[in-house]
C-alpha cells in the first residue's frame, strides 16, 4: 500500500507540475462528494415540496439544506478516510485527495467529517425530530454499516447502502410533515430499489478495479451476468415503485409521463446490459440510471408545483 501511495501521489505531482500536497479548495470541497450530495439534497428538498403539495415554508428548506449537507458532507469525508487504503487500487479514486496526497492528515479529515455530521443534526434538532433521526439513520447506514462493516465483506454491501438515499427522502418528508404515510416510503422504496443496480452497473464497468480492490460487489463475487440479471429485477422494481407512487399520491400527468418515458429507457438499458453484461454497456446503464432518478424526481416536483397553481 505504500508504494502504492507514492506511485499515486508521485503521478499526481507529473500530471500538475507542482508539489504534492498542495493546499486547494477544491481538494477540501471534493471530501464532501459534492455531485452524490447535491443529488441527495436534490431528492430531499422535492420530496419537501410533495409533503407539503406545494411551496414548504423557506425555513423548513433551508433547515433541510444545511443539516442535510452537513451530515451527508460529512459521512462523505469519513467515507473518504476509511475507504483510501481501497481508493489507491482503483483508478476511479486514486485521485482522491487523501490517496493522492493533496491532503495529507487523514486525522483531521476524520475529525473533520465527525464534527460535520454532528452539527447537521444539531441543526435537525432544531427543526423537528423526526427529520434528525432519519438523518442520523442515513449517516450510520452509509458510515458503519456499507462503509465500515459490509462493503468489503459482504454482496449485501450495495443493497443495504441504498437505506442511506431512502433515509434522505423520508426526512425532507419529515422535515415537513413528520407523520410519515404511504407516499413517503414509496418514495424511500423507490430509492432502495434504485440504488443496487445503479452501483452494480458500475461494478460490472469497472470490474477489474473492484476486483484488484478486494471488495465482494455482486459483479465480482457472482459475475456480471449474474448481476445484469439481479439489476434487471431491482429496475423492474423500481419502476413499478415509482408509478405506484403516483397512484398513491394522486399525482398527475406530468408525473406519470416522465416516470413511464423515464422508466421505459431505464427498462430498455437494463434489458441491453442483460443480454450484454459488457463494460460499455454497463457504464451507459450507470449513467442513466443516475439521470433517471434526477428526471423522475424533476417530474415530481413540476407536477407538485402545477397542481398547487
Amino acid at each position: 500500500m505504500v508504494n502504492a501511495l507514492a506511485y499515486g501521489r508521485a503521478n499526481l505531482a507529473a500530471r500538475s507540475g507542482s508539489a504534492v500536497g498542495a493546499l486547494s479548495p477544491g481538494a477540501y470541497l471534493s471530501l464532501a462528494k459534492p455531485r452524490v450530495v447535491s443529488l441527495v439534497l436534490f431528492t430531499a428538498v422535492v420530496t419537501t415540496f410533495a409533503a407539503a403539495r406545494g411551496v414548504p415554508p423557506w425555513t423548513t428548506v433551508l433547515a433541510l439544506v444545511i443539516s442535510g449537507g452537513l451530515v451527508a458532507g460529512g459521512a462523505a469525508a469519513l467515507n473518504h478516510y476509511f475507504d483510501r487504503d481501497i481508493d489507491v487500487r482503483m483508478a476511479r479514486t486514486s485521485h482522491r485527495p487523501l490517496v493522492s496526497g493533496r491532503i495529507q492528515r487523514p486525522a483531521l479529515v476524520a475529525l473533520g467529517g465527525t464534527a460535520a455530521v454532528v452539527v447537521g443534526l444539531a441543526v435537525a434538532v432544531l427543526t423537528n425530530e423526526a427529520l434528525a433521526w432519519a438523518e442520523s439513520a442515513g449517516a450510520f447506514s452509509y458510515v458503519a454499516v456499507y462503509t465500515l462493516w459490509l462493503k468489503r465483506r459482504s454482496v449485501l454491501g450495495v443493497v443495504i447502502g441504498g437505506a442511506t438515499g431512502s433515509a434522505a427522502v423520508l426526512g425532507g418528508w419529515a422535515a415537513v410533515d413528520p407523520a410519515l404515510g404511504l407516499a413517503p416510503w414509496l418514495l424511500a422504496a423507490l430509492v432502495f430499489l434504485w440504488t443496487p443496480p445503479h452501483f452494480w452497473s458500475l461494478g460490472i464497468a469497472r470490474l477489474s478495479e473492484y476486483r484488484r480492490a478486494g471488495v465482494p460487489t455482486l459483479p465480482v463475487v457472482a459475475g456480471p451476468r449474474c448481476a445484469a440479471r439481479w439489476s434487471a429485477v431491482h429496475i423492474l422494481g423500481t419502476v413499478a415503485a415509482s408509478l405506484w407512487l403516483g397512484a398513491a399520491a394522486q399525482l398527475g400527468a406530468v408525473y406519470f409521463s416522465v416516470a413511464l418515458l423515464a422508466g421505459l429507457i431505464f427498462l430498455l438499458s437494463g434489458a441491453e446490459l442483460l443480454v450484454r453484461p459488457v463494460p460499455r454497456v454497463a457504464w451507459r446503464t450507470f449513467k442513466l440510471s443516475g439521470a433517471y432518478l434526477g428526471f423522475v424526481f424533476l417530474g415530481l416536483l413540476v407536477d407538485v408545483l402545477a397542481a398547487a397553481h
